[in-house]
């Protein structure tokens, strides 16, 4: 079976989107959507593609078995909602899945009522040391997760040049809560299910950019009384375009993940695990990540306590799985939405171990999250979620 696939909005994503899919043996692009027409023909030619000016018009004239909505990040609704009604069985959207709660309620009700299936791609799930943290964490290897905190930065480049001419409003439109934390959020709750965030507390700051927030900086409680500290900012002066480090304590262990390093850091990822594990323990969790393809080496050393006083102390050895460098593998969430349609299943053979593939439900979390983060930043209070 071949699905024909529809890309709407065709700036870098919706152009990635559209080579992706062209290369999977199940799918074919026959149509895609831009209101820059010659851009829509530059991406369209190269795949065999229909190229349209009119989203609408593209879904009138194709009969689809997907849409993929890369759009800018308030303008999800209008192209989601015109693919339902349209009768598209599958949409899969960028995140964030919206920048209003009221936007993504639309999209999910919409999409339940005649059965149709909202899939949010949260890319941060798919890399070989996003779910081996998944792996720590849902094995209880770190004891109970109490605390963690998460930044991840941009270079001031991205909201001032990353989309050309465009770039001032398209930052605009969206800010580093909707563009950036709304990766942060999903992957907290991947990894924390089935707790959720339950109170926000967040500050912000505009006192460089001028047409978006600076930065948002915000506590997230949730239910289980785990807290996190996640930040996101667009004026850091850094070596690369992204910064994006994770830590995770948990009562009998700790986890420590720079996924894209900066100021000279190293990429890497290492979890020190309860003193429960035993040896022989360990190399059964590093052989059982090895069979998802994600190389991890497993290694017992003595501690090496920096104070004399605490030096003459018994510390027994430390345990731990530590990892360097992975491929990122950004697609495979993407691959997982393919083959959940394939297989009429949320689990499908390619995402086994890791819960169901994220969809409009995970969205619409996630978008209630960080709307919560934008309203607690702008009334300095508390915001409860329900």
């Amino acid at each position: 079976m071949v699905l024909k696939a529809g890309v709407v909005g065709l700036g870098i994503l919706g152009s990635q989107y559209t080579t992706f899919l062209d290369e999977q043996p199940e799918t074919q692009v026959v149509g895609v959507a831009d209101i820059r027409s010659e851009v829509a023909r530059e991406v369209g030619a190269p795949v065999g593609a229909e190229s349209y000016d009119d989203y609408e018009r593209m879904f009138q004239e194709q009969t689809l078995d997907l849409a993929v909505v890369a759009t800018p990040d308030p303008l999800h609704r209008d192209p989601v909602m015109a693919a339902i009604e349209a009768g598209v069985p599958v949409v899969i959207q960028e995140k964030p899945m919206a920048t209003t709660v009221e936007d993504a309620d639309a999209m999910l009700e919409a999409a339940e009522e005649v059965g149709a299936w909202i899939f949010v791609n949260y890319a941060n799930r798919g890399a070989a040391l996003d779910r081996a943290t998944y792996y720590v964490i849902r094995e209880g290897l770190l004891g109970e997760v109490v605390y963690g905190e998460i930044h991840l930065d941009d270079n001031i480049s991205v909201p001032r040049q990353l989309w050309g001419d465009r770039s001032e409003d398209w930052a605009a439109g969206s800010s580093t809560a909707y563009f950036l934390l709304s990766h942060v959020v999903d992957l907290l709750h991947w990894v924390m299910a089935p707790s959720e965030v339950t109170e926000v507390y967040a500050i912000s700051q505009e006192r460089v950019l001028g047409y978006t927030p600076d930065l948002y900086d915000a506590f997230l409680t949730f239910d289980n009384g785990a807290k996190f500290r996640v930040k996101a900012e667009w004026i850091k002066h850094i070596d690369g375009l992204v910064e994006f480090a994770l830590d995770f304590s948990g009562s009998e262990g700790t986890l420590r993940y720079i996924k894209y390093p900066g100021f000279g850091e190293a990429e890497g990822w290492r979890a020190n695990l309860s003193e429960s594990v035993t040896a022989e323990a360990l190399l059964t969790h590093q052989n059982a990540l090895a069979e998802q393809d994600i190389d991890v080496r497993a290694q017992v050393q003595m501690g090496k306590p920096a104070a004399a006083a605490v030096a003459a102390a018994e510390i027994g050895p430390q345990v731990s799985l530590e990892a360097k460098a992975l491929p990122k593998d950004e697609w495979r969430v993407v691959r997982g939405f393919v083959d959940a349609v394939l297989e009429d299943t949320l689990t499908p053979s390619s995402w086994q171990g890791y819960g169901p593939l994220p969809t409009g439900i995970d969205g619409l979390r996630q978008t209630q999250v960080v709307s919560a983060i934008v309203q607690s930043a702008e009334e300095d209070r508390v915001i409860t979620l329900p």
